[in-house]
């Protein structure tokens, strides 16, 4: 099956969805790896975005400063294992 989701998502957006299906996925998501997993939580740093409804991609993003915005220059993924340990947590604390 294939199905677009738009951030924010909901719980029932998610219901109908099967290992093997295509998700298209648009809106605002975050980036956000093993290193920064660590930090929110065993440092208890305080989490910079309201993640609620969000998506947030394991990756490791490379950036540029241009002008006084920031650009992606490009983006690859990273094992989602290394963060599984952190995640309930992180999903359950407010911003």
């Amino acid at each position: 099956m294939k199905k677009i989701l738009t951030t924010p998502i909901k719980a029932e957006d998610l219901q109908d969805i099967r290992v093997g299906d295509v998700i298209y996925l648009t809106g605002t998501l975050v980036t956000c790896r093993d290193v920064c997993h660590r930090r929110l939580i065993e440092l208890k740093r305080p989490i910079p975005y309201d993640l609620n409804g969000k998506a947030i991609f394991h990756a490791g993003p490379i950036v540029r400063k241009n002008g006084d915005k920031w650009e992606m220059v490009s983006v690859g993924p990273t094992t989602s294992m290394r963060m599984e340990s952190f995640e309930r947590e992180l999903l359950s604390r407010p911003a």
